[in-house]
Parts: structure tokens; C-alpha cells; sequence
């Protein structure tokens, strides 16, 4: 079990290593293995990551992010009407998403998405489609998944089992899952960012899942010294 202090270095270990966040810019601070992020970034997903990153860590049992966005000098603002056009206009180029079935709102670079898809993994590519789009602050995701048909629960949950086995990238003994009415629960610790993506990959493209609990961790190979 690390103390507050090796906890916090490997927060700051991860942040160092993914190359998308600027590290330099973030304060760490723990307290009872509660994590709280301060500092500044320059974009909305630099803020999600350095959240999902430190999140991941086995240790840590909630993260408080208070990380702000402060645009460069530089940056021109973007009106509201831009990023909603913008939105469109990328949803259009994608023949995967019907926009007809999306709303958006946009205030203040605050987006609220709502409306409907019949698949878990159009909604998470939808709430990545939005959080790349400049001017972009924070994405409020209401997107309801109604699939097709329904799944059993078992037979979800055992169709999760074997994908999960057939991957060379899981080790399916690691994974602990739960299905309640197509909600997935996943927990556990893995041995690596790998795997962890490969689990989280495979139930969002598996057909039946409605939405995702996610409290999996993994464990960090690297030196921190």
C-alpha cells in the first residue's frame, strides 16, 4: 500500500509519461487516497485524461478534478454557433452517426448532448467526436442507448466473458463482470494500460450493452524512481 506521498509521485508519473498532458501544469494533492487535480490545461480532453489517468490507479478511491481550461494568448474565441455548426458538420462526414437523432446545445462552450443510438460504442464515439472540437469546455452526455434487440443479461454477460478470452491482450481471471439490465459493471486490477484498453474496447462494441460502470485499475510497470 503506497503512502500519500508515493501516491502522488505516481499520479504525476503518469501524467509525465502520456505525452497529451502537460504535467508542468498540475498540482497534486492527497488525502486519504482522494486525489485532488489543480492547475491549468488548454484543452478538455488534456482535463479528462489527466482525471481517467489518475483514476486507474489501484490505490486511489476518488478523484476530485479542479483542473482548469485556460486558452493560450493566442487563441481566438469560438462562439457557440461555431461549435454546434461544427458538431454537424462532423456528423454529417460520418455515415456511422444519424444526426437526425443527436440534439445539442451549446452555452458558453458548455455541451449537452441528448437524443439516441442503438449501440453503447456510437455514443462513446459521439462524446469523443464533441470533446475534440475547439472551444469545447465541458460535455454533459445524456445520449440514451436503445438497442435494436434485447440481450439477456447472462447471455451478455457470458458473450463478454469469451471475447475477453479469446483476446490475447486480457487476462479474462482479472475481470470481475456484471450485467443488470445491459448496464455493465466491471471491476478489478489489470496488469497494464493494454489490457485495461483491450477489457474497456470489447464491451463497448458488444452489441446489448446499454451503459458502462467502470472501476477497473491497473497497476503501474514502470520505475517512479
Amino acid at each position: 500500500m503506497k503512502n500519500e506521498e508515493e501516491l502522488k509521485q505516481e499520479v504525476l508519473n503518469r501524467l509525465k509519461w502520456d505525452d497529451r498532458v502537460d504535467e508542468s501544469q498540475i498540482e497534486v494533492l492527497v488525502d486519504k487516497n482522494i486525489v485532488t487535480l489543480k492547475g491549468c490545461v488548454s484543452t478538455y480532453p488534456e482535463k479528462i485524461l489527466t482525471e481517467i489517468e489518475t483514476q486507474l490507479i489501484p490505490e486511489v478511491k476518488e478523484v476530485v478534478n479542479q483542473i482548469e481550461i485556460k486558452f493560450p494568448e493566442s487563441y481566438k474565441k469560438v462562439e457557440d454557433k461555431e461549435v454546434e455548426e461544427a458538431m454537424f458538420c462532423l456528423f454529417d462526414a460520418n455515415s456511422e452517426i444519424n444526426s437526425n437523432d443527436i440534439n445539442i446545445s451549446v452555452k458558453n462552450g458548455k455541451v449537452l448532448l441528448q437524443g439516441k443510438v442503438n449501440s453503447y460504442w456510437k455514443k462513446d464515439k459521439i462524446r469523443h467526436m464533441v470533446s475534440e472540437i475547439k472551444g469545447v469546455l465541458s460535455v454533459l452526455d445524456q445520449i440514451l442507448v436503445l438497442p435494436d434487440k434485447k440481450v439477456r443479461d447472462e447471455e451478455l454477460k457470458g458473450t463478454l466473458y469469451t471475447s475477453m478470452e479469446n483476446s490475447i491482450h486480457v487476462d479474462v481471471s482479472k475481470v470481475k463482470i456484471e450485467v443488470d439490465d445491459g448496464i455493465v459493471k466491471l471491476s478489478g486490477i489489470l496488469p497494464s494500460m493494454a489490457s485495461y484498453n483491450a477489457v474497456v474496447n470489447i464491451v463497448k462494441s458488444t452489441v446489448g450493452v446499454i451503459d458502462i460502470e467502470d472501476n477497473l485499475k491497473w497497476v503501474l510497470r514502470y520505475r517512479t524512481t
